[in-house]
C-alpha cells in the first residue's frame, strides 16, 4: 500500500503531534513558516536524505512551477492537499531577515499543492510541489485590500523583551521566552500608515505565519517601539 502521508515526530517529546489547524484568523492566508527547505534540484539528482550540506534555493518560485523541496517537522500533510508557506532565500531562512534584510524583498507567500513523495525517512522527506500562487512580501500591500489591524499585535504584550529592527520601509519585531514560545511581525511603512504584512507564531508543536494587509494604529506601534530594544 502506498503511503501518501508525511508526519514527523517532535524532537522534544519524540511524538507525532496532532496536525496543526491552519486557521486564518481574519488574515488573507495562514501557512508554514518553518519545516520546508527549497532546492533547485531535479528528481534525478537529489542528495541523500541524510546529507546535511546542499545548496538551498535563492530563487523565488513562480506560479505554475513544479519544485522539489525538503520537508521536516512540523510539516504534516497528505499528497493532494494544498497549503501556504513562507519562502525566504537561503541566507535569511537560516539566519533571519535581521541578518540579511535585503532578502525581505525576494521573500514570498507561496500557495502549494503537494504532488508526490520522492523519498522519506523518520526525520525528513523530499517531495514535489506545484506552485498555485505567489505573493511577494513587498507586493502584499498592492495585492491584498487593507483592513483594520487594531489588536493584532497584542500577543507581544505577554513578553518581557521585544526587539525591533528597522530596514528602509520595513520594521521587524520579535519576542520569545527562552526559545520555548515566540512571535514576530513584519510591518511595512507606506503613505504614513503601518501595514502588518506577516505575523509569525511558534512553539513546541507549531510554527505558523499569517499573511495579510492589516493597518496597525500608530499608538499601538508606538507603544511597542517604546518598550522594545534595537537589534
Amino acid at each position: 500500500m502506498i503511503d501518501n502521508n508525511i508526519a514527523f515526530p517532535c524532537s522534544a517529546c519524540n511524538k507525532i503531534p496532532d496536525k496543526m489547524k491552519l486557521i486564518k484568523n481574519n488574515f488573507e492566508i495562514v501557512g508554514f513558516e518553518a519545516g520546508i527547505e527549497w532546492s533547485d534540484f531535479q528528481a534525478s539528482n537529489l542528495p541523500a536524505l541524510d546529507e546535511k550540506i546542499w545548496a538551498r534555493s535563492n530563487n523565488p518560485p513562480l506560479k505554475g512551477d513544479r519544485r522539489i523541496v525538503m520537508v521536516r517537522y512540523p510539516f504534516q500533510m497528505t499528497v493532494g492537499e494544498s497549503f501556504w508557506m513562507l519562502f525566504m532565500p537561503a541566507l535569511s531562512y537560516f539566519n533571519g531577515w535581521e541578518e540579511h534584510p535585503s532578502e525581505i524583498n525576494s521573500s514570498a507567500f507561496v500557495h502549494c499543492s503537494f504532488e508526490q513523495i520522492l523519498s522519506k525517512n523518520e526525520e525528513c522527506a523530499w517531495i514535489e510541489i506545484r506552485i498555485l500562487n505567489v505573493v511577494l512580501v513587498k507586493e502584499a500591500c498592492d495585492i491584498w485590500f487593507d483592513s483594520v489591524g487594531s489588536g493584532h499585535l497584542d500577543s507581544f504584550q505577554m513578553f518581557r523583551d521585544i526587539y525591533v529592527f528597522h530596514y528602509n520601509e520595513w520594521i521587524l519585531l520579535s519576542a520569545s521566552t527562552e526559545s520555548d514560545l515566540g512571535t514576530w511581525a513584519l510591518i511595512k511603512r507606506k503613505n504614513e500608515q503601518h501595514h502588518l504584512i506577516a505575523l509569525g507564531e511558534w512553539g513546541f508543536h507549531y510554527n505558523i505565519v499569517y499573511g495579510g494587509n492589516k493597518i496597525i494604529p500608530l499608538d499601538e506601534i508606538n507603544m511597542l517601539l517604546r518598550s522594545s530594544a534595537s537589534l
